[in-house]
């Protein structure tokens, strides 16, 4: 499961830190997507197929709505990715 808490995070930074137009090395986890990094609500979804895509697993949108950090960001994509690919139901590519 480690793995998939990695894979997941770093998905999650480098999908950030391409969006927020800045170094994956910079971001910190207690960063606001919005005030900190400048994320706009446009943006937020961008980041959600972008990170669905790479790790081919489905995040609703009505669930993200709570996300206001990049710790929140990571902590639910992990979430998501660890159920999905428990019970089978991630995206086949």
């Amino acid at each position: 499961m480690v793995a998939l808490e990695e894979e997941a995070r770093r998905v999650t930074l480098a999908t950030l830190a391409e969006i927020a137009q800045t170094s994956a090395d910079t971001i910190r986890g207690g960063q606001r997507l919005r005030e900190d990094l400048g994320m706009d609500s446009l943006q937020s979804l961008e980041l959600l197929s972008t990170i669905g895509e790479a790790l081919k697993i489905d995040l609703d949108i009505e669930e993200a709505m709570g996300i206001q950090t990049v710790d929140d960001a990571c902590a639910f994509v992990t979430r998501k990715y660890k159920e999905q690919k428990a019970d089978g139901s991630a995206v086949r590519g």
